[in-house]
């Protein structure tokens, strides 16, 4: 058994799988502002799975995190996170560890994404894809002539880092201009609230009286139609196309996968994404390219988690 976790900017995600990647209990929990509270949180969803399955704790043979941020995968460190203020040289996985008993393994969170979706879907076909997660920020993967990519220390594909406006907005990451601050769901949050007096009969007036604007709130508008919503999606969307060209011009990529919270809104998102690629990217590049979308964004990120704990537990025994 392995237990698979998936630390973003909102929530963690949980879940309990055996070697198959067959799911057999799954949970989440608020992502705390404080480092210790979220080792806590963590340790508290263990518990909760394996109870919740009927497993002895000591049937688990490892536990995989996904995180947000910029990584050291063999020291099991997060240097630095824009979306997790609190992570600073923070040795998740060593803390993990020691409070669960558990042999534990850190990995970047986009690629573990990527990982759970090339296990979960068995495509064997492609074999080079790129996947783009949007959620609080933009997270990247990849897959190269079937391996997963990971660079030298597990950091690779910060793609939500990129400068897609070269004197652009500031970034937490102390970048300007990042394809984060454009194209992600806080981007998206921030669009929508900026331009609300200018769209006074947008129904997003009536729905913030009842709860903060986010995301959800917007696609759901967006699906009716709602003016300010598809205006804001319009707006991320012509940043995301830039981006996704970037990605098809140096990867040249059989597909192209949508994951994140935000990927929820790809009948929005790829057909703009798709013309702008049309229009800008390199011939003999953006050919044949797939876009596609993550279908149970819920758990696979965390089964990719489960699934790069078994591969790194395997290579070490």
């Amino acid at each position: 058994m392995y237990i698979g976790i998936d630390i973003g900017g909102t929530n963690i995600k949980c879940v309990l799988t055996d070697e198959t990647g067959k799911v057999l209990s799954s949970g989440d929990t608020p992502t705390s502002e404080k480092a210790k509270e979220i080792d806590k949180s963590i340790i508290a969803l263990v518990e909760k799975l394996s109870s919740e399955a009927k497993i002895d704790k000591s049937r688990i043979k490892a536990i995989g995190i996904g995180a947000a941020g910029s990584i050291d995968r063999k020291k099991g460190m997060v240097v630095t996170s824009p979306n997790i203020l609190c992570w600073k040289n923070y040795p998740l996985a060593a803390n993990i560890e020691k409070l669960s008993g558990i042999k534990t393994f850190l990995e970047n969170d986009a690629t573990v994404a990527c990982a759970g979706y090339w296990w979960e879907s068995h495509d064997t076909k492609i074999k080079t894809f790129v996947m783009v997660t949007l959620g609080t920020g933009i997270g990247g993967g990849a897959v190269i002539d079937g391996r997963l990519f990971t660079g030298q220390n597990g950091s690779s594909m910060e793609i939500g880092h990129m400068s897609i406006e070269a004197n652009g907005k500031e970034c937490t990451c102390g970048n300007r201009g990042c394809f984060e601050r454009y194209a992600s769901a806080t981007a998206l949050v921030e669009f929508a609230e900026a331009n609300l007096k200018k769209y006074k009969n947008s129904n997003l007036h009536n729905r913030i009286k009842c709860e903060k604007l986010n995301s959800k709130m917007i696609y759901e508008e967006a699906v009716k139609k709602d003016e300010l919503a598809l205006k804001s999606f319009d707006y991320i969307s012509g940043y995301l196309g830039a981006g996704i060209v970037n990605i098809i011009n140096i990867f040249n990529p059989e597909a192209v996968i949508l994951g994140g919270g935000l990927s929820k809104a790809h009948k929005i998102l790829i057909p703009a994404v798709k013309k702008i690629v049309t229009e800008r990217a390199l011939k003999g590049m953006k050919e044949n390219v797939k876009f596609l979308a993550v279908k149970d964004q819920a758990i696979i990120p965390a089964l990719g988690a489960a699934k790069t704990a078994m591969d790194r537990l395997k290579h070490i025994l």
